[in-house]
């Protein structure tokens, strides 16, 4: 038997180059879909969850010596990023998660998939204030079981359907924009509670700091007039008697 009985025996439907390059362009179209959105839900998570959102910091350029004016900076500072800034990611989160709800539940309204993506986001941002290991836990949920799902069966999603749920946003505009506004809210509230919650810790630290100072300047001269008494009721060592 020679080698092409034997390949033939091994592959009886013949190899075609053709069919492999097929074969090995939808895996690898499924691997750039996956990697990509994988990569997008990583990085979005990451930062829905944490609790500081913005790293870039104005106030560092800021540094003058009149108290007014770096107040009035970081007045600005912040107005920028939490009235202006933070609106628009609002908007991008509440968007993104109504649309992963959507191919998530597409026998629902379009109204009740909007009250649970808001009630999402807003347990994501809560829970950042408590713990971002947490809100991270929370936040990747529903990405990633809408991966689990499209890699189990592709079948589950319809686009036709998801998309009639979607094009229902436009019916629903005061919805929208009344949990939006909700959403920046709640923020707003979240920074204010933890700055009074920061301001109290910090008040109680410059309490506690004057507190021990004193104790530890009281118990030194203590230590001192023992340590005299001590040397008071020692008695003294006679002198070695000199050697004859």
């Amino acid at each position: 038997m020679n080698f092409e009985q034997y390949l033939n025996q091994a592959f009886p439907n013949g190899l075609d180059f053709f069919q492999a390059l097929d074969l090995v362009l939808n895996v690898g179209v499924y691997l750039g879909g996956i990697c990509l959105y994988a990569v997008f839900i990583f990085h979005f998570y990451r930062f829905l969850a944490s609790r500081d959102m913005f790293s870039f910091d104005l106030s560092r350029n800021s540094e003058s010596g009149y108290q007014p004016l770096r107040g009035f900076l970081h007045v600005v500072l912040y107005i920028f990023k939490y009235i202006l800034v933070f609106p628009f990611f609002a908007f991008f989160w509440l968007a993104v998660l109504t649309t992963i709800l959507a191919f998530l539940s597409k026998d629902r309204a379009f109204q009740e998939v909007l009250l649970v993506a808001l009630a999402v986001v807003s347990a994501i941002r809560v829970s950042a204030y408590y713990h971002e290991d947490l809100s991270r836990d929370l936040a990747k949920i529903l990405p990633f079981a809408i991966l689990g799902i499209f890699i189990i069966d592709a079948s589950f999603f319809t686009l036709e359907e998801s998309l009639g749920v979607l094009q229902d946003a436009n019916n629903n505009r005061e919805a929208i924009f009344y949990y939006f506004v909700f959403l920046v809210g709640l923020e707003f509230v979240l920074r204010i509670v933890m700055g009074y919650v920061m301001l109290i810790i910090t008040g109680r630290r410059r309490l506690r700091t004057p507190r021990e100072e004193g104790e530890e300047a009281t118990q030194e001269p203590e230590s001192d007039e023992e340590d005299q008494e001590a040397q008071t009721v020692r008695p003294e060592t006679p002198a070695a008697a000199p050697a004859d």
